[in-house]
């Protein structure tokens, strides 16, 4: 029984934050996380596919983003936590990387198609 107790005791104490929902100081704005993400989905699809020069695979890592948005990785981390604990509010940023990622796609099978037309 007193296992048991001190068990119970362990866990209540080790959720001192449990339902801490506040956004983080410097969240970073849902348009803003969108186009993170999309950039994250592209760089990770050109890794994974081998399509990068190597001499420039190199360009592809997290300070790009870092760079890019002038965001550091604890602000990225701490708004990623965020979202995810809210899940409505990350939907709709999900949704509009989906959206931006799907331009995208129709845009390289334009060109692709174009090259095709042109080489015949």
């Amino acid at each position: 029984m007193r296992k048991l107790t001190l068990l119970l005791l362990a866990m209540l104490f080790s959720c001192t934050k449990f339902g801490d929902n506040r956004p983080p100081d410097n969240l970073i704005l849902p348009e803003q996380m969108s186009d993170i993400l999309v950039d994250i989905v592209l760089m990770k699809n050109i890794k994974r596919n081998a399509y990068a020069i190597k001499e420039k695979k190199n360009l592809l890592v997290d300070q790009y983003l870092f760079d890019k948005y002038g965001i550091d990785s604890l602000q990225l981390a701490s708004s990623q936590e965020f979202y995810a604990k809210n899940p409505k509010k990350y939907i709709p940023i999900f949704k509009e990387a989906q959206i931006k990622i799907g331009i995208i796609k129709d845009s390289v099978e334009q060109k692709m198609i174009r090259a095709e037309e042109e080489e015949d």
